[in-house]
């Protein structure tokens, strides 16, 4: 199975047309938003604007790995074409590792460990010549 830091980097940093977006803090339940103006993704207090309801379901999906900086497909279509899959791949990887994580008792572990392996599994190698590892995380 693909890490989420593969698909990104195989599915959409190597498309053109990549517009990187700073996601909120993370703090607190994390949720989709229409309002008047359009769509939004909220973070606790902390919100952003989105230009679609699949930009803020793709944005929700990195927000919930716990990554604070993001590239967006600019093409719509292919945003669309992606997100079933990207949505999927983020179910499966949740629930494995939740499966794990239920033989945690101490919920402060537990959410440090989820973290970390969020952590790990977000990352990517750089296509630099010392194949440094980048994570979006920060």
């Amino acid at each position: 199975m693909r890490t989420i830091g593969e698909f990104y980097k195989e599915e959409i940093l190597a498309k053109k047309g990549v517009v990187v977006r700073d996601l909120p803090s993370g703090a607190g339940e994390t949720r989709i938003v229409r309002d008047l103006f359009g769509w939004r993704l909220c973070s606790g207090k902390e919100c952003i604007e989105c230009r679609s309801e699949e930009e803020a379901r793709y944005l929700k999906i990195f927000l919930d790995a716990g990554v604070r900086e993001i590239g967006v497909p600019a093409d719509d279509q292919l945003l669309k074409d992606i997100l079933p899959r990207l949505e999927r791949l983020k179910s499966r990887t949740f629930a494995i590792i939740d499966s794990y994580l239920e033989t945690v008792l101490n919920r402060k572990i537990r959410e440090r460990v989820r973290h970390d392996v969020l952590a790990e599994i977000t990352k990517f190698q750089d296509d630099s010549p010392s194949g440094e590892t980048v994570s979006p995380t920060h």
